[in-house]
């Protein structure tokens, strides 16, 4: 009715340099960074093994198939009370309190649940877990970064303890930063995803998705 072609299979090198070649039916395997890949591909034009209607093909296939993952996503996020990749509080608040913190120095990690303990914006002592990272706003998790990476790096900054960081500690600090850049990653893909499907031109897509990085 539209005039869209079929497009059979997809063709993916993921970063073991192996090619793997997936079916309507399969692209639900595909990773968020697959999909990310093969648009940038696309709008630098620089599929030139493809013919034109193939290209446009695969550019239908990829944007009903990002705008599947943002619903689904999306569908996700309600179910749990969460808008996980949204700069705003989240509708569902994260386990933040221990009797036990007060006492506890801030940006340490925490054994059971595994997580850290941060400084609130009233100067409290609370505690962030590695499995309710959606579970903050983008600021938060910003704040509590810079100041587990300062502490990786030896910054002495006002609003960071005076002690003596040990090895274990800045090795504890470098998992969880590790698991904020993830997060913060996974968001800014999925804004620049779903802005993609939005219905912007090629050069703005380019923009957006050089920009996830």
């Amino acid at each position: 009715m539209y005039d869209y072609d079929h497009l059979e299979e997809i063709k993916v090198r993921r970063d073991d340099q192996k090619l793997y070649t997936f079916k309507k039916g399969d692209f639900k395997r595909l990773r968020l960074q697959d999909i990310k890949d093969m648009l940038l591909l696309l709008v630098q034009q620089k599929l030139t093994n493809l013919t034109i209607d193939e290209r446009y093909s695969l550019n239908v296939a990829l944007r009903v198939f990002t705008r599947q993952i943002v619903i689904q996503r999306r569908v996700e996020d309600l179910q749990l009370g969460v808008e996980s990749y949204q700069k705003k509080l989240n509708l569902t608040k994260p386990d933040t309190f221990r009797s036990n913190l007060r006492k506890r120095t801030a940006y340490t990690a925490y054994p059971d649940p595994k997580g850290v303990i941060y400084k609130d914006q009233m100067n409290r002592n609370r505690l962030m877990r590695a499995d309710e990272l959606h579970k903050f706003n983008d600021g938060m998790l910003d704040d509590v970064r810079s100041a587990l990476n300062d502490i990786t790096k030896g910054i002495r900054m006002e609003y960071i303890p005076m002690r003596k960081w040990s090895n274990l500690d800045k090795k504890r600090a470098r998992v969880m930063v590790q698991d904020i850049d993830k997060q913060l990653y996974q968001r800014r893909l999925m804004r620049n995803l779903e802005k993609f499907v939005g219905g912007r031109k090629y050069g703005n897509d380019l923009r957006l998705l050089e920009r996830t990085i």
